[in-house]
């Protein structure tokens, strides 16, 4: 019942069962069992060879479900900038947050004298985020005590609040006030797409556990304004709607192929991509005439896709869009032009979906904690997994073939039982933390609940932009979408 290829009317039937017990995805086990007794390895203290890597890359997503408007936004936090004095007494703060010390933060906020001198939006999204690290502590009552302290004071400009105060009802069983609060974050000015799309698919599962099916259909419709994001896409599949995504390629004519081809700053572009020197190549590419017209863009765009360099052509789809003002989701979710020795054993959706978050296609990236490719192998993985590889990690092919072996690797521990939410948690945090985390958080049964329960910002954002990318990819291959299917219909599948 966890691969993705299974037949869409068993999963549906199955739905509920699973996800009572927290299985909540498909597997990423490309039709043949997981059997390479190589991988079947024992429950070892195996280094935590995958906890520090560096995820601080933005996904690529975009606003509207007609996917015409707006940029793709990067911002995701819905923090937004601020003034000088916010900005050190945020600094003070969050260093305190980061050694788990909440009342010590709060007490800086609520004494410092430059922090009296801030606006009164600006020291509440302070706030918020203190009410946010109550709250990953499991101090429940404390959290949304501040939340809505916030919230009374400056409402929808600190949509951070509404998110932290919606989850505390939430947890409390406080569904019609939790639809109140997640409410107060989708109607923010401030709040990005994604911290929006979030707030309203939670108000909408809110609204249904208080009983108001047509307050829900509505907070769903709010979320599908944002079908590049991950709530979005899961309430655009509640809503029963069709994928608006722009499967299309810009037209590469034999003139432009020639003319690219013979271009100095093109062809430079090219060679430092695939040396690893991303930012060398997009600067070469900014003073190209190509770049200053939507037509040179969409032939450049084209060009990049002919020479088979997903990088640049991910780096040029956030630029680039069609006659029709739609962004192509042929660039923006790239196929990756490289397969392991063996070939993929492995669906190859969710080995792309991994590769776009970590090393967006670079095969060169090398985080500042030494994980290196495609992606993001720590040497003492790929030395465990693997034992003595031919070629460096930098090697395509072989960055891959690692990757998925340690992708089969995490499926077949007991405590990620084949579930791709856990194994993107794992993948990013290391299997340590999730068996410490699932400890903690044992008496949360509902999937989604867990993954925002989860103390790790970096690991929760990280496990929502894999799971968004899997399943885009796997639409673009035209394949069904279970996992999806799960996600979008926990609370009363016939209700919206």
């Amino acid at each position: 019942m966890h691969n993705d290829d299974t037949k869409h009317g068993v999963q549906l039937f199955m739905t509920v069962a699973l996800l009572l017990s927290g299985v909540v995805c498909g597997a990423a086990a490309a039709g043949t069992k997981i059997t390479t007794h190589s991988l079947l390895l024992p429950d070892l203290k195996i280094p935590e060879i995958q906890t520090e890597l560096d995820h601080k890359k933005m996904a690529d997503q975009t606003g509207t479900t007609s996917l015409m408007v707006n940029d793709l936004p990067d911002d995701i936090s819905g923090d937004g900038s601020g003034s000088p004095a916010y900005q050190i007494i945020l600094k003070a703060v969050r260093e305190e947050l980061r050694q788990s010390r909440p009342t010590y933060a709060l007490k800086i906020l609520e004494n410092d004298p430059l922090a009296k001198k801030l606006k009164h939006a600006e020291f509440d999204r302070i706030k918020a985020q203190i009410a946010q690290s109550y709250l990953m502590e499991g101090k429940v009552a404390r959290a949304l005590v501040i939340a809505e302290q916030a919230i009374e004071r400056s409402g929808k400009m600190v949509p951070l609040a509404g998110w932290i105060a919606g989850q505390a009802s939430w947890r409390n069983n406080d569904y019609a006030r939790a639809a109140e609060m997640f409410g107060v974050c989708a109607k923010s000015p401030k709040a990005s797409a994604w911290l929006a799309s979030g707030g309203a698919y939670w108000a909408a599962r809110s609204a249904t556990r208080a009983g108001n099916q047509s307050e829900a259909k509505e907070w769903h419709k709010k979320a599908a304004q944002f079908p590049r994001t991950f709530y979005g896409l899961i309430s655009l599949k509640a809503l029963g709607r069709d994928f608006d995504f722009n499967w299309e390629q810009p037209d590469l004519s034999s003139s432009n192929k020639k003319k690219l081809g013979l271009d100095i700053k093109v062809s430079a572009a090219l060679r430092l991509s695939r040396g690893g020197e991303l930012s060398a190549a997009t600067t070469a590419l900014g003073s190209s005439s190509w770049m200053k017209t939507e037509e040179g863009r969409r032939a450049l765009l084209a060009y990049f896709q002919y020479k088979k360099d997903p990088a640049l052509t991910l780096f040029l789809a956030r630029n680039t869009r069609d006659e029709d003002g739609r962004f192509y989701d042929t660039a923006l979710y790239p196929d990756s032009p490289w397969e392991p020795k063996d070939g993929y054993d492995v669906d190859k959706a969710i080995i792309n979906a991994l590769i776009r978050q970590e090393s967006r296609f670079n095969p060169h990236a090398v985080s500042r904690t030494g994980a290196q490719g495609l992606m993001q192998i720590m040497p003492s993985t790929a030395q465990y997994i693997a034992g003595n590889v031919e070629h460096p990690l930098s090697h395509p092919e072989t960055n891959i073939e690692v990757g998925q072996k340690y992708v089969k690797y995490l499926l077949n521990d007991k405590v990620v039982n084949n579930d791709l939410f856990k194994m993107a948690v794992a993948y990013n945090a290391g299997p340590g933390n999730l068996s410490r985390w699932k400890n903690d958080l044992k008496d949360i049964d509902d999937p989604m609940l867990f993954i925002e329960s989860i103390p790790s910002g970096e690991t929760r954002a990280f496990v929502e932009r894999v799971m968004l990318n899997y399943w885009i990819y796997r639409l673009q291959m035209g394949k069904e979408v279970p996992s999806l299917d799960a996600v979008a219909f926990l609370d009363q599948p016939d209700a919206i």
